[in-house]
């Protein structure tokens, strides 16, 4: 009986990464004809050109590289912190230096996100100032992909500032809040994805980041099962049978 709930999280757990799976391989298949005959993709050097606006090459490897780093760190971020839920990790390794390692790469993940942003505003064809930059779904280029972003960093930055009133909300509440950290995470997934076809096709990045989301879909549903305590306080609520 105590091992119900693990058995059916396992069951959902192969269900969503099978689709996911099925649903990566079928953006392979299909993206690849469909940019073919799509216009150019907005913002794009192309797009560009027949805007006959100018492109700056270096501030797009820039702001590529800033991006794939960021994102990087944000998967370093959730996996350790989901670490430092595991017991059985801290048994080798200082649960303190788990959680500077999280909150280094958190704050890390977030300087680079922010950099990403800023190279925009150099970028003309962007035509992105400071208002398009910090408040979401109002640029004109790529509205809801850049929405997604703006509204996922801007989500992680308000989950990384809860640390400072954990005391004053309480362990569960800022728990709560600290795991909003997920659909930031999404969002921030989703801003990848929509924002640019490289990562619909079969490449390196594109399976980096597949390997990214997959790997923080595991801490997370991971992250879903209960613990060892928590089983043992279902399965026995006034304490009999408890391991001393």
């Amino acid at each position: 009986m105590v091992q119900a709930p693990r058995r059916r999280v396992v069951v959902a757990a192969g269900a969503v990464l099978g689709l996911l799976l099925t649903a990566a391989f079928g953006c392979c298949l299909v993206a690849p004809a469909a940019c073919a005959a799509a216009p150019p993709i907005p913002g794009s050097p192309l797009d560009a050109y027949n805007q006959h606006v100018p492109y700056d090459s270096g501030v797009h490897q820039i702001a590529r590289l800033v991006a794939l780093i960021a994102y990087v760190l944000m998967v370093a971020t959730v996996v350790l912190g989901v670490m430092l839920r595991l017991r059985f990790m801290q048994r080798s390794v200082n649960r303190a230096t788990f959680y500077g390692a999280h909150m280094t790469l958190a704050l890390s993940a977030m300087i680079f996100g922010a950099i990403h942003g800023l190279t925009f505003l150099y970028q003309p064809i962007w035509r992105i100032g400071w208002t398009q930059l910090g408040v979401p779904f109002v640029g004109g280029v790529q509205r809801v992909p850049v929405g997604f972003g703006i509204v996922g960093t801007e989500l992680a930055v308000a989950v990384a500032c809860s640390v400072w009133l954990q005391r004053r909300l309480g362990y569960h509440r800022w728990l709560r809040i600290h795991q909003l950290a997920y659909v930031a995470f999404a969002l921030i997934w989703l801003h990848i994805f929509l924002v640019h076809p490289e990562p619909r096709h079969f490449n390196p990045v594109s399976v980096g980041i597949a390997a990214g989301a997959a790997t923080v879909l595991l801490v997370f549903l991971i992250r879903l099962l209960p613990s060892r305590s928590r089983l043992r306080q279902r399965a026995f609520p006034d304490g009999a049978g408890a391991v001393r």
